[in-house]
């Protein structure tokens, strides 16, 4: 069964199971983008995440039998792994939205001093920089908005223990 990610713009998401399979797309810095990660669910089910991104923590514990909790994410137009604890014990966190952070945060004052140097130069307001200083700073907010969700679900769940193999 391939599903979606089953979150809404900005969420998280737990998939308890194993890693069956990995195809990665492209890897670039610390970044990871997969073509799709193939889980067996602990319930028995599949599951595939497409076109799912990590940074280098967390995709050196997305290998092929490796089985635990994998801490999902989707936020605005990215969606990965932000968090893995494997059933032998092994822990780590990695949110590889703080890129897209940045861009925007760099849209927003961009557009912020055209705004205000064709403000001061003609007395207008541009459209183009209205546009992108707005979509800066919501873009800026949504992604630390995700940023701290995700710290705070891994965190929030540093108890988790696993069930055994086999076990219903």
């Amino acid at each position: 069964m391939n599903r979606d990610w089953g979150m809404n713009d900005m969420g998280t998401s737990i998939i308890d199971g194993t890693v069956t399979a990995t195809d990665v797309k492209r890897t670039a810095g610390d970044m990871t983008i997969f073509k799709t990660i193939d889980f067996l669910r602990d319930d028995g089910t599949s599951q595939s995440l497409n076109n799912a991104v990590t940074r280098k923590d967390v995709t050196e514990m997305l290998q092929p039998g490796t089985r635990g909790r994998f801490y999902g994410f989707s936020a605005l137009d990215i969606g990965g792994i932000h968090g893995v604890r494997t059933a032998d014990g092994r822990a780590a966190f990695a949110y590889p939205g703080g890129n897209n952070q940045k861009i925007f945060l760099m849209a927003a004052i961009v557009g912020g001093a055209f705004v205000a140097f064709m403000v001061a130069t003609r007395g207008e307001i541009p459209l183009f920089g209205a546009a992108a200083l707005i979509l800066g700073v919501v873009g800026y907010i949504f992604m630390g908005k995700g940023a701290r969700e995700t710290r705070a679900q891994f965190d929030g769940d540093s108890g988790y223990v696993p069930t055994p193999a086999g076990a219903d």
